[in-house]
C-alpha cells in the first residue's frame, strides 16, 4: 500500500508512526505512557464489575482465548479488547485529550494490551505501542474537531484508528499492513452522541467497539485485506460522512514536542469532563466559606459544548446525573466532593433537587474562544443576603495546564482497582514500573485467569 498512500492522511499518519518507531522513546513519553497505563488499569479494573462489561461477558457466548480480561477471565484478543475497552469507559474516569474531545486510553490501551498479552510482548513494546496509538488517535480526533463531535462520539471514531495503530505497533507491522489497518479501522468507526444524551447505557461500548475494531483491523490487514487509502479525507470518507470540514493539518504535521500522550487530562471526578471546571470553581467557593444554605442562585458561565452535553437540568437517573452541571455543582457544594457513590444515590439526588434548581447556565465568549484545547468556567454565587462570590477556573483540574499530582493519580488507581484486586494494588503499580526495565506484559497481575469468556 505504501506506493498508493503518498499525499494521503493515512500515508502521513503512517509516516509519523514509523518515525516514532525509528527514534528512541523519550523518557518523558515513557513516563506518560506508564502514567496512562496506571490510570487505565485502575479505571478498567473498577469498571470491570459494571453492567456493560459483565453483560458482554455473558452475552458473547462460550468463546475462549488467550488474552486476559481486567478482573478475571480470558477471551480472544478482539473480544478482550471489546470487554476491557468497555470497562475502561464505564466509570467515566478515563483520560481525555482536550483538543480532540477524545478519550484515548480506553480504546487504545485496551487494543494494545489485548494483542500484547497474546504475543507475550515486552513491557517496552507495550509502552511504545501506547505512545504511537495516542499520537495517531489524538491527531485524527483533533482534525475531526467540534463539528464531528456535534453528532459523533470521537472516542468511538478516532479511537478505532488509534487502537489500530497501537495494535499494529505491538505486532511490529510493516508500513503496508500498518496503513491498511488504519484505513480498515476508519471504516469500522462509530459512536453516536445521542447514546449519552439520553438515559442509556451504551456509551462505554463506544470505547470497547473502537478497541475491538482496531484489533480486528490489524488482523484483517495482516491477512491481506486492503483498506481505502483515503478513508479519512476522501469525498465519502470519515470526515465528510461525519460532518468534519477538515483539511487534516494535524494528521499531516511533522512530529512535535511534546507527544500527544504528554498532553492528556487525567480525570479527577467520575463524571463528564465538561463539568470539571464548574466543580472546581464550586469547591473553591466552598473553601472560601460558601454553604448550600447560603445560596439563592448559582450563575455558571462556561463554553457552549459543556452546556449542550452536560446541561441536563433535571436528571432522572445516575447516568443523567453524570452529565448534569446543576446536579454536580450542587453535590460539590453540599458534600465538598463528587464521588461515584453520591452520584449513584437516588436519595442524595432528591436532597439536591432544590439547590440544583438555583443553578443558571450560560455560554461565555471567553471560554468559548479557548475551547476545545482549554476547558474553563466561572461560577458566581448570589447569597440570600445579596452578597456575590465568584470563582473562575481557566483550566479544569487534571488538564495539562492544571495537572493532578502523581500521588493523587496513584490514589485514584488504588481506590478504583481495590474492589477487584483488593490489597494487590501496590504490587501491580510496581509491576508497571518495571515494564521499561525488562518486564513483560504477562508480569502484570491485573487478572486472575480462572475461566474463559462465557464459562460459568
Amino acid at each position: 500500500m505504501a506506493g498508493t498512500t503518498n499525499g494521503t492522511v493515512i500515508g502521513a499518519l503512517t509516516e509519523r508512526a514509523m518515525e516514532l518507531r525509528a527514534a528512541p522513546m523519550p523518557s518523558a513519553a515513557a513516563d506518560a505512557a506508564e502514567l496512562a497505563l496506571v490510570d487505565w488499569l485502575g479505571v478498567t479494573l473498577g469498571g470491570s464489575t459494571g453492567v456493560p462489561a459483565r453483560a458482554l461477558l455473558t452475552g458473547l457466548g462460550p468463546l475462549s482465548g488467550a488474552s486476559r480480561l481486567a478482573g478475571g477471565g480470558t477471551a480472544p484478543p478482539p473480544l478482550a479488547a471489546l470487554v476491557n475497552g468497555t470497562a475502561a469507559h464505564t466509570l467515566e474516569l478515563d483520560d481525555i485529550y482536550a483538543p480532540g474531545l477524545f478519550h484515548p486510553g480506553a480504546p487504545i490501551i485496551a487494543a494494545a494490551l489485548a494483542v500484547a498479552d497474546q504475543v507475550r510482548a515486552s513491557g517496552e513494546t507495550l509502552l511504545r505501542a501506547v505512545v504511537t496509538g495516542y499520537e495517531v488517535g489524538c491527531r485524527v480526533a483533533t482534525d475531526l474537531g467540534p463539528a464531528h463531535y456535534k453528532h459523533w462520539h470521537t472516542t468511538g471514531t478516532a479511537g478505532s484508528v488509534g487502537a489500530a495503530a497501537a495494535a499494529a505497533e505491538v505486532l511490529g507491522a510493516d508500513e503496508d499492513v500498518f496503513a491498511h489497518a488504519l484505513a480498515l479501522a476508519a471504516t469500522m468507526a462509530s459512536g453516536l452522541q445521542q447514546t449519552f444524551r439520553s438515559d442509556a447505557m451504551g456509551k462505554p461500548l463506544h470505547a470497547g467497539n473502537a478497541a475491538h475494531a482496531g484489533v480486528v483491523a490489524v488482523a484483517l490487514a495482516a491477512g491481506g485485506v486492503t483498506g481505502a487509502a483515503d478513508a479519512l479525507e476522501g469525498e465519502a470518507g470519515l470526515g465528510a460522512a461525519s460532518g468534519a470540514p477538515s483539511r487534516w493539518e494535524t494528521c499531516r504535521a511533522p512530529l512535535g514536542s511534546p507527544p500527544a500522550i504528554n498532553a492528556v487530562t487525567v480525570k479527577p471526578y467520575p463524571c463528564c469532563g465538561h463539568t470539571f471546571a464548574v466543580i472546581d470553581a464550586v469547591l473553591e467557593l466552598r473553601a472560601k466559606g460558601l454553604t448550600a444554605d447560603d445560596v439563592d442562585r448559582l450563575d455558571v458561565a462556561t463554553y457552549s459544548t459543556a452546556l449542550a452535553v452536560a446541561g441536563i437540568a433535571r436528571p432522572r437517573t445516575a447516568a443523567e446525573r453524570r452529565f448534569s452541571i446543576p446536579h454536580l455543582a450542587s453535590l460539590a457544594l453540599l458534600d465538598g466532593a463528587v464521588t461515584a457513590a453520591a452520584i449513584e444515590s437516588d436519595r442524595k439526588a432528591a436532597d439536591l433537587r432544590a439547590l440544583a434548581e438555583a443553578v443558571r447556565l450560560e455560554a461565555d465568549p471567553v471560554f468559548e474562544e479557548r475551547f476545545p484545547s482549554r476547558r474553563g468556567a466561572r461560577v458566581t454565587a448570589v447569597t440570600r443576603s445579596g452578597k456575590r462570590m465568584t470563582a473562575e477556573v481557566p483550566d479544569r483540574s487534571g488538564s495539562p495546564q492544571n495537572p493532578l499530582p502523581y500521588e493523587r493519580v496513584k490514589q485514584k488507581f488504588l481506590d478504583t482497582a481495590a474492589a477487584v484486586i483488593g490489597t494487590r494494588g501496590p504490587r501491580l503499580l510496581a509491576q508497571v514500573g518495571r515494564l521499561r526495565a525488562g518486564g513483560e506484559v504477562v508480569d502484570l497481575e491485573f487478572a486472575q485467569v480462572s475461566r474463559s469468556l462465557g464459562a460459568p
